[in-house]
């Protein structure tokens, strides 16, 4: 009798997983751009400065994108965290981990 009680709460915990929906986005240059001086503005690094590294690594992440034919979220913020990397590792840094606790 236990074991049968046992079997049905088991049953009775089993979780449905709905399958993942695929959603596409587009690329957006603004919103990257955004996206990096909200960061830096964090780091309240200056905003000239901000301003030239963000319109750089923009234009170096969108020439990368326009040679695939699919990248993937994941794809683009590494790529993002990576050409800031060449002109300040913190905002690099804190780019890759938004989001997370530090």
């Amino acid at each position: 009798m236990m074991q049968k009680s046992e079997k049905v709460k088991q049953k009775r915990h089993l979780i449905k997983r709905k399958p993942k929906t695929q959603t596409t986005f587009a690329f957006s240059e603004e919103k990257l751009k955004d996206e990096i001086l909200l960061e830096a503005k964090k780091l309240r690094l200056a905003e000239s400065t901000a301003e030239l590294m963000a319109d750089k690594v923009v234009a170096n992440v969108a020439k990368w994108v326009a040679k695939r034919t699919t990248v993937t979220v994941d794809d683009i913020n590494r790529r993002v965290a990576l050409e800031i990397a060449k002109y300040n590792m913190d905002l690099s840094y804190v780019y890759q981990n938004r989001g997370k606790i530090i």
